[in-house]
């Protein structure tokens, strides 16, 4: 590792990204920029674009742009996601912006080269890869791409006999380590998120009570306070303004829905994925799955999906110590591990796509 150079972990998350640094700071950011929508926004602000914090607390004076929403540019294409040929543009300099940004934060020596790895979706393609490569053109002097559960395996030293499972807002990754960079074919990416239980609480609130009023927003804040999957008894009851006051609703039956709106599909996708295993190591395999990102955090999620596995021998599922920077961690470590060479043909962020582990 050479000390002139500053090496950079970023977790490119769709709803927030984490990053951590060979300079020793590491921070997080909402996945999303802001632009004023008029000159008296811009006055109150007093900047022509806005991160973090600040896009929730003055949202109704900006012009948000996720530009990794419901996988867009990480995993689906725009025109699969709904979004107009006009956006498209507005969404890759978001999402150039968002990269800057974040690689900024870990406050990179002045003129030292800045190496990078940043983790994406278990199957992206080659198009949402370049997307990607061209966001961080302008930030690293030279970056790769590595699936994002890879980067939490990595973080954790579990790089044999593992099955990780990374539970996004746009999508859910799965990938089995064993001891090797994985081939793509040997990888799950199922298309729903943290984004897709929003919208399902929503539609269930909605439908139990027409009378509240809410934001996405709130209910994003509700369901990562209280989140549960589990038989055991749970009680949620929240705030909720009708017609502006102030009225109580359980909504312990929606959340408890909407939180288990995912794990058909974790289970699917690992009895999938365990199936194209070595039958002499799919045992050791299903002992050691771990989940990562934010949706891992889900109260009783690990338990009711070895419950789930029950089926195929048993399972022993858990979950990542620290749900916010494992990836980001790991990506880091990659980073700082990796051996001069590796890094010398990768210099010139065109040509990351081209280079393998």
């Amino acid at each position: 590792m050479d000390k002139d150079i500053v090496y950079v972990g970023m977790d490119l998350g769709t709803f927030k990204t984490s990053v951590a640094s060979s300079t020793g700071l590491r921070d997080e950011l909402h996945s999303a920029v802001g632009w004023p929508k008029d000159h008296y926004a811009r006055t109150l602000l007093g900047r022509d674009v806005v991160f973090g914090k600040d896009l929730i607390e003055h949202r109704l004076a900006l012009d948000v742009v996720r530009p990794f929403e419901r996988g867009v540019l990480k995993y689906n294409n725009a025109k699969e996601c709904g979004l107009r040929p006009e956006d498209v543009k507005k969404h890759h300099e978001a999402a150039r912006l968002l990269v800057d940004h974040a690689v900024a934060l870990t406050r990179p020596t002045k003129g030292a080269p800045v190496y990078g790895v940043i983790g994406a979706p278990s199957r992206a393609t080659v198009a949402n890869k370049q997307v990607i490569l061209e966001a961080a053109q302008g930030a690293f002097d030279a970056v790769m791409i590595v699936p994002e559960p890879f980067t939490i395996a990595y973080s954790m030293n579990r790089l044999s006999d593992t099955l990780v499972v990374d539970i996004g807002a746009g999508t859910i990754d799965l990938c089995p380590i064993y001891g090797t960079y994985p081939s793509e074919e040997e990888q799950v990416t199922i298309p729903i998120g943290g984004d897709f239980v929003d919208e399902t609480f929503m539609e269930r609130i909605r439908l139990t009570y027409p009378q509240a009023q809410f934001s996405r927003h709130m209910v994003r804040e509700i369901k990562e306070k209280y989140g549960f999957v589990h038989d055991v008894n749970e009680k949620v009851v929240v705030s909720l303004p009708v017609n502006g006051k102030p009225t109580q609703f359980d909504v312990t039956v929606p959340l408890r829905e909407a939180c288990r709106s995912i794990i058909e599909p974790i289970v699917k996708g690992l009895g999938e994925l365990i199936g194209r295993v070595d039958p002499e190591f799919q045992h050791r395999m299903l002992q050691n799955i771990v989940l990562g990102g934010g949706g891992s955090q889900l109260r009783g999620l690990d338990r009711v999906i070895e419950e789930a596995m029950t089926p195929y021998g048993g399972a022993k599922v858990r979950r990542v110590g620290d749900a916010v920077f494992a990836g980001a961690v790991g990506a880091l470590k990659l980073a700082m591990g990796l051996p001069p060479e590796s890094w010398k043909r990768l210099h010139g962020v065109q040509h990351a796509s081209k280079i393998s582990l």
